[in-house]
């Protein structure tokens, strides 16, 4: 199970004091762990593209380099005063390969911004792809860390026999949840539109499981939210109408999950209208073998 033991806050594309820094500051004081601060600086950028008419390009690299070493600076004085510990750098490289250098520190949560508009960026999905480690996106904003969080589960692919991420999911959202003092909710679609017409037994069934799964993690029933639908549009609506300070999905490594809520993730992120999550899981997660037996269980919690 993934517990965030050293965060990286990524200042990209701008260095300045940001909602998500601060949420990256806040998290790390309240889970007593390391944050590195650091600033990405795109060798093939606007930026950089803008400040060669007057100099070199080795000249504009190093001035926006000194510039982000003094932001950082002063940023890291004032986390260290409230008492976070802080590792900055500055870095000139491609924003893709801020996943590798998210292995490099060790890191093992990677905190963004999100942009103003809505939703996440390319950049944000490219990121999210390639990132070995789970990413945190950060909506602008006033911050909201002790609230509620609202996690999402996939009962199509949950099976008795392996751990499809569901498990794991839950577990990190009710750690980050314990230490910021938030209400722990858990929702699942069940997907009316792959169903024919009167599969009210096969409705109960993934209901029933839901329960059983939210009753293994302890979460109270009125905080259980088991709603038919097309996965994105039910949860991205159900987020628009209720106050969520973050959604908690997942995510397989290198990829997106093979599930509704995988396929249908971008969909969700786009109108989430919170800051959202993404949890990396086992490549493993879901294995054909775990979706076939999960399939093959359905019959049998049916006729029970």
């Amino acid at each position: 199970m993934f517990l965030p033991m050293r965060l990286l806050f990524l200042a990209y594309p701008q260095a300045v004091h940001s909602a998500g820094l601060e949420y990256a500051g806040h998290l790390a004081l309240t889970l007593g762990v390391p944050l590195h601060l650091t600033a990405f600086i795109d060798p093939h950028g606007a930026e950089l593209a803008s400040q060669t008419g007057a100099e070199s390009p080795d000249m504009a690299r190093e001035r926006v380099m000194a510039q982000r070493h003094q932001w950082l600076k002063s940023e890291s004085i004032r986390l260290q005063a409230k008492g976070v510990e802080v590792h900055p750098d500055v870095i000139c490289s491609s924003a893709v390969e801020c996943a590798a250098y998210a292995q490099r520190v060790e890191a093992d949560l990677i905190i963004k911004d999100m942009q103003a508009r809505p939703g996440l960026s390319a950049l944000d999905w490219e990121l999210l792809s390639a990132s070995p480690v789970s990413v945190l996106f950060v909506r602008p904003g006033p911050i909201q860390t002790c609230g509620k969080f609202l996690v999402a589960v996939d009962m199509a692919f949950q099976s008795k026999a392996e751990d499809n991420g569901n498990h794991s999911i839950i577990e990190v959202a009710r750690h980050l949840a314990n230490a910021c003092g938030a209400a722990l909710h858990l929702i699942s679609v069940y997907d009316s539109g792959t169903s024919s017409h009167g599969d009210l037994a096969l409705f109960d069934a993934r209901k029933q499981a839901f329960d059983a799964l939210a009753s293994q993690h302890g979460i109270a029933s009125e905080h259980r939210h088991f709603i038919p639908g097309a996965p994105a549009n039910a949860i991205r609506f159900y987020l628009q109408r209720s106050a969520y300070d973050l959604l908690v999905i997942g995510a397989a490594n290198h990829h997106l999950l093979a599930s509704d809520i995988g396929l249908t993730a971008e969909g969700i992120l786009e109108g989430a209208g919170c800051s959202v999550l993404a949890i990396k899981l086992p490549a493993g997660a879901q294995s054909p073998k775990a979706v076939e037996e999960a399939r093959q269980l359905e019959p049998d919690l049916i006729r029970s």
